[in-house]
């Protein structure tokens, strides 16, 4: 959902580009000056933030809460960090110094990223695999001081949401009696139970190397461009020919440089990085499938081993939609509910596959 910017959005915005960081040039502490932040719009969508973006000027993170504005610092850090390793992704990296207003709201200037969202259940597998390459070779240990935790988004498997989860047939049992029994084997109490398992175990003892997980690669996060587009061939003119921004080395160069049809989608940058952190390199993929499509998991994974545990997050993840619904219970309608069930309940089946 997008707004007009309030009096007090543009004040902070005005209040924070008047700190520019100091290794900034002359001229782009002059751009910044002269930044119009009234033509911009507030995309209210973030859970820790709000942000006005002014297209090709700038974007002015705004936190929502007392925590997120503590934790701001840190996660304009990790950016930095992060743009001195070899991703070949623009990042939006701080142009100010962190600034608060008088109500505790926080915020920085950071750079404008272009691009849009690559539509949904599409895109190329072999520049998805590339992407959790190049990911998985990060060195995460300068990183570290800057990366949440695991589990950071909805928290750990406690014995309190298991239970909640595992009461669902129950608490559904009237409006559709069959689907749990029906969808998969077993009981339902036993399928909660090795899935979470699985996914503390996997945690707290790793059964491959941890890296870097982005923890929410999909939809607006990540901004693509089409093969052939302006903003493609902006990219390459000044990255020059052997510019590495993934979309292009899957075939598109020809295309990128202006000859023949647009034929994909490149890869322009990632944003959101709030909830990185070390964990299960499997994550990945399982969070790019959910967009791009379930199906192509197994082409998007390094190996058949990352695949089979990405099956298992998925389902996990599945487990946590429906704790987050349950906790909604009497809000969602029944046609709501028989959604949800419809596309969760054959995914934690497809998990349970995997982890046998």
């Amino acid at each position: 959902m997008a707004s007009a910017p309030t009096p007090a959005d543009l004040e902070l915005a005005v209040r924070t580009a008047a700190r520019p960081l100091p290794w900034l040039s002359a001229e782009a502490r002059d751009r910044l000056a002269r930044v119009d932040w009234s033509e911009g719009t507030v995309e209210e969508g973030g859970q820790f933030h709000r942000v006005l973006v002014v297209p090709g000027q700038g974007v002015l993170r705004m936190t929502r809460s007392p925590q997120a504005a503590g934790l701001l610092p840190r996660r304009v850090a990790l950016l930095e960090a992060l743009a001195a390793q070899d991703l070949a992704i623009s990042l939006p990296r701080a142009l100010t110094e962190v600034t608060s207003n008088e109500k505790g709201t926080a915020a920085v200037v950071q750079d404008y990223v272009p691009g849009t969202a690559h539509p949904p259940h599409s895109g190329d597998p072999r520049v998805l695999r590339e992407l959790c390459e190049r990911l998985a070779r990060v060195d995460v240990e300068p990183l570290r001081p800057h990366l949440a935790e695991a589990f950071s988004f909805r928290g750990p498997w406690t014995p309190e949401k298991s239970a909640a989860v595992r009461l669902l047939p129950d608490v559904l049992g009237e409006r559709w009696p069959d689907w749990f029994e029906a969808t998969l084997p077993g009981s339902w109490g036993s399928t909660v139970d090795a899935l979470t398992d699985a996914a503390r175990r996997w945690t707290a003892e790793p059964v491959v190397e941890p890296s870097l997980v982005h923890g929410d690669l999909a939809g607006h996060n990540m901004h693509w461009a089409p093969v052939g587009s302006p903003a493609v061939r902006q990219l390459v003119e000044r990255e020059g020919p052997d510019v590495r921004r993934l979309g292009l080395a899957a075939g598109g160069r020809d295309e990128a440089s202006g000859q023949g049809e647009a034929s994909g989608w490149v890869l322009l940058g990632i944003l959101d990085w709030d909830l990185a952190c070390v964990w299960d390199p499997a994550l990945n993929p399982a969070y790019l499938s959910l967009w791009h499509g379930e199906e192509k998991l197994e082409a998007i994974a390094r190996d058949a081993f990352e695949a089979q545990r990405g099956r298992v997050w998925l389902g996990v993840m599945a487990l946590e939609s429906l704790y987050d619904a349950s906790l909604r219970e009497g809000t969602p309608s029944p046609a709501n509910w028989g959604k949800l069930l419809r596309k969760t309940l054959p995914r934690i089946g497809r998990a349970m596959d995997a982890l046998r």
